[in-house]
């Protein structure tokens, strides 16, 4: 075989190489942290001089995935042959079933990495989703080279791999399953596809198959495998029946001429490989999931109530606070796809696999002329026309082959009709799946990128059928190509080089210290974005994380934050720590109602046990034995030690967790109260000291006489209903300036360091205002543990709970 022959073999493997390591060299980018200065960067990074992952779930993948190595299972025990999570949702914990294949697949590369050197789990963990992720290009690009050429292929495979959300989840430090959510879900549907579109049985057969096993590796990666499963059903149902009714195409054979239902099985062009493909990957699914098979089919019907209240009580639902869960507008969707040229291209894509159904007119039939006895007009054709006749023709014989450029043969009509029906249905269901969340769009993107590089495919082969230089087609295609992937490959570029660690050595150093100066048995309470990072690094049960947030104990510990009376949030906290659930539910049990469940709660908790049972039994009408039932619950004698965490991340997050902690079970709604934090500096002259913040706060202190408020524009200061000025942890002066003001102002000195907080006035006396910025003065249930760092404002506290 000569050089020539073997480089023609060789080109689609090179092209995916080179496609592959682009955009893997773009996910890796971001370990250099970037958008971090160059004097800030070892405080964003674990020993080893990778940086903290980028968000926190990747640290509950990564606990899996070390118990797995450590002891055989993903959980931290076996508790009625469950895998039990003894860390997370404490008490009791949850269950740690979950989808393995990020586990198994982390820890392959964990002990194939080990056979050449010393690698720790967080090294290979940092790099795994880079990897995976990059592998989408592979299927990418020959699915959509076999549906047009090579040029369609790179551009959907760079597109594919470049997408900007999935981009935004898959870079080196983002260890979490949307590593799998392009590449799995391409090989089912391409090799689907395939089994669809071939003519040869053993082939129809052998590809069906293969997408049943890829359909087991998607339900074992990521539990909205679902949508493809139900995808591929429904594209194969109403391909057989518009082609076979509309179409008048042989897609379904009836049973007679038939000598048995064998024969007649393995002639059905497309119900024989739907079948294999259901009954195999359904059989796989069973066999791997058990009983949890049927009920992950039904998941569809939870989608749909994303966006609704959490069900079968009146708690908030606390996904509406998930970014990722947020509704995208129109131009966030075009942005997350990749930016207006992919996006268009897609649907151009799309309508051109439409365009290419129509039927072909004969060429050959004389066409009459209008007048009568009308002489044929001569060829006035120039000869040096002429003598490109034959090339024309054989370059529109090529485009009809391909079905570009020209009309598609007959025997082609069919396949083109399922993949128009395939995109159709694909972008139908995924864009009706981004009205549940942003996160969607994920989904959303693939079928648009396939379809911008099918566009992409068409245009090659009309510019080569309309470019008669060689080079210059080259050329004009290479501009196509930078013209739909420059927008997203700088994108991609943009978000590695503005990445910045979801956590710093300030957060760590603490949680190190919780870790060796706490008993085993503490339980950490913060809000919960951080949970799955407390559990990890301080090795302590937490009261609710990433994985169990949208439950009650939003309410309660967003209450503890946000409420004024100190009694209230310490008892709040000890009963969660020591009892979960259980105190509210078993009134919640007696009431059959939860804003008088949260009456009577809000009563007990501030007073002691035996004043309690009064007022259970006197106010509220409960049995001695009732009572005591719920105070075992609420008053425990024995109780766990609570570690309550106060960061600087929760005042950005105050909307949110005031949002949970003020809800109204009347009305069913809340509010929003926030803070605006910056540095500021002090001047003075004259005896007065000005204060100024960088949020436009100005307070002038003169003497036991203390003025200010927001500057709203040149000549206007808009007043504040308080000015609040602590002092190294103690309060030295609180004036009221105007009660019809809906803000109020902190100043807050500590050693060197100056800030001023703009805060709604529903939080001047919040736990949390008293905890972070005054720093625990005049508290009694709380003692300040550990702080980070020890001088200066510090960003992180811990708190022991009395």
């Amino acid at each position: 075989m000569d050089t020539k022959n073997i480089l023609t073999k060789l080109k689609p493997i090179i092209i995916v190489l080179l496609i592959f390591s682009l955009v893997f060299l773009l996910r890796a980018e971001a370990s250099g942290i970037s958008g971090v200065p160059d004097q800030m960067k070892t405080y964003f990074q674990e020993d080893s001089g990778l940086p903290y992952f980028s968000e926190m779930d990747s640290y509950y993948n990564y606990r899996l995935t070390n118990n797995f190595i450590n002891h055989g299972y993903m959980g931290d025990a076996i508790v009625n042959g469950t895998d039990w999570d003894l860390h997370s949702y404490f008490p009791p914990g949850r269950s740690a079933e979950y989808p393995p294949l990020l586990i198994w697949v982390t820890a392959f590369l964990y002990k194939l990495a080990n056979l050449f050197g010393d690698f720790p789990l967080l090294v290979v963990s940092f790099w795994t989703s880079a990897i995976i992720a990059s592998l989408c290009v592979i299927p990418a690009y020959f699915f959509i080279k076999s549906i047009s050429n090579e040029y369609g292929g790179i551009a959907a495979a760079v597109l594919v791999g470049v997408s900007t959300f999935y981009f935004s989840h898959t870079f080196a430090g983002f260890f979490d399953t949307d590593m799998f959510g392009m590449v799995l879900p391409l090989l089912v549907i391409w090799f689907f596809s395939v089994s669809i579109t071939t003519t040869k049985n053993r082939k129809k057969m052998l590809y069906a198959v293969y997408a049943g096993i890829s359909m087991l590796l998607f339900a074992i990666a990521w539990s909205g495998w679902w949508y493809i499963f139900y995808l591929v059903i429904g594209v194969a149902i109403v391909y057989m029946l518009v082609s076979k009714y509309l179409f008048q195409m042989d897609t379904f054979k009836s049973w007679k001429g038939y000598s048995s239902k064998k024969q007649w099985l393995l002639e059905q062009p497309v119900l024989l490989p739907l079948l294999i493909f259901v009954v195999l990957s359904s059989i796989l699914m069973f066999l791997f999931w058990g009983n949890l098979f049927s009920s992950q089919l039904t998941e569809p019907l939870s989608v749909l109530q994303l966006q609704s209240a959490t069900q079968g009580t009146a708690y908030p639902n606390v996904f509406i606070s998930v970014g990722e869960l947020q509704i995208p507008s129109a131009g966030t969707v075009v942005a997350d796809v990749g930016g207006i040229f992919p996006f268009a291209f897609g649907i151009l894509g799309l309508l051109m696999i439409f365009w290419n159904l129509r039927i072909k007119k004969d060429k050959g039939k004389k066409v009459k002329a209008k007048g009568k006895n009308k002489p044929p007009k001569k060829d006035r054709k120039p000869r040096r026309a002429r003598k490109s006749t034959k090339s024309e023709e054989t370059k529109e014989t090529k485009s009809e082959q391909k079905g570009f450029g020209g009309m598609i043969p007959p025997e082609k009509r069919g396949n083109y009709l399922y993949y128009a029906i395939l995109f159709s249905v694909w972008l139908l269901i995924t864009a009706y799946a981004f009205t549940k969340g942003v996160r969607f769009v994920e989904a959303f993107s693939l079928p648009i990128a396939l379809c911008a590089g099918i566009f992409v495919g068409f245009l090659a082969d009309y510019l080569k059928n309309q470019i008669e230089k060689p080079a210059y087609q080259y050329i004009a295609i290479a501009l196509v190509l930078v013209l739909v992937c420059y927008g997203p490959v700088s994108s991609a570029n943009a978000i590695s080089n503005s990445v910045v660690p979801g956590t710093d050595d300030a957060m760590v150093n603490t949680l190190t210290w919780v870790k060796n100066n706490t008993p085993s048995n503490a339980v950490m309470t913060s809000w919960w974005d951080y949970g799955h990072l407390f559990a990890v690094k301080a090795d302590r049960g937490v009261t609710f994380d990433g994985g169990s947030q949208n439950n009650a104990r939003a309410y309660w510990v967003g209450k503890a934050l946000s409420t004024n009376n100190e009694a209230l949030s310490a008892g709040i906290l000890k009963m969660l720590a020591s009892s979960g659930d259980n105190g509210y539910m078993t009134v919640e049990n007696f009431t059959n109602n939860t804003g008088k469940t949260v009456e009577i709660m809000d009563k007990i908790l501030v007073v002691d046990k035996t004043s309690a049972q009064n007022i259970l039994t006197s106010q509220y009408g409960m049995t001695t034995q009732q009572a005591q039932n719920v105070l075992q619950y609420t008053h425990p004698d024995n109780v766990t030690q609570d570690l309550f965490v106060t960061s600087l991340d929760m005042v950005g997050k105050a909307g949110w967790w005031s949002y949970f902690g003020n809800w109204n079970f009347t009305s069913n709604n809340s509010t929003n109260s926030i803070y605006s934090l910056a540095q500021a500096n002090a001047t003075s002259e004259n005896n007065a000291a000005t204060i100024q913040g960088e949020n436009n706060v100005t307070v002038v202190i003169n003497g036991t006489n203390v003025t200010g408020g927001l500057q709203v524009s040149k000549n206007k200061i808009a007043p504040p209903h308080r000015i609040i000025i602590v002092t190294d942890g103690k309060t030295v002066s609180d004036t009221v300036v105007n009660n019809q003001s809906s803000f109020s102002i902190l100043v807050v000195k500590q050693d060197n360091n100056l800030i001023t907080v703009v805060m709604s006035k529903d939080l001047e006396d919040s736990m949390f205002t008293r905890l972070f910025f005054m720093q625990g003065a005049g508290l009694t249930h709380f003692k300040l543990a550990h702080k980070e760092p020890a001088e200066g404002i510090s960003e992180v506290m811990v708190w022991n709970v009395s």
